[in-house]
């Protein structure tokens, strides 16, 4: 095994994919589906950060995490009995085979400086 395997376990397989395999896999006590299926919810996020996290990506940084959630077109929703939860229409638990209609969604504009984020929203 070279060593991007070893730091990636994953390495070829698309973000959606990942996090729905991370949900099915991982304790319902650091990252769980909605009781519906059609959104999850980090319930804890410095345990998901230092034992998920790793396990999938090169990272501990929730900031990151988010960030690829952003690109996917997830959305986090903020008013609710599902508040904090992180949804997206293609992306439900019992349909796994909507998964692969997901896709990275495209910067418009041109190249963009990125913004440095504060280090208090790290985990």
């Amino acid at each position: 095994m070279d060593m991007k395997s070893a730091a990636n376990p994953l390495p070829n397989i698309p973000f959606p994919r990942k996090l729905y395999d991370l949900i099915d896999s991982e304790p319902d006590r650091l990252i769980c589906w909605s009781t519906h299926g059609a959104s999850f919810m980090i319930v804890d996020v410095d345990d998901f950060c230092q034992i998920v996290l790793p396990k999938y990506f090169r990272h501990t940084k929730l900031t990151s995490f988010q960030r690829q959630l952003n690109l996917y077109g997830f959305r986090r929703i903020t008013k609710g009995p599902d508040s904090g939860a992180y949804y997206h229409a293609l992306f439900n638990r019992d349909a796994p085979d909507k998964i692969e209609s997901i896709k990275r969604m495209v910067k418009k504009g041109g190249d963009r400086k990125s913004t440095r984020l504060n280090s208090s929203h790290l985990c």
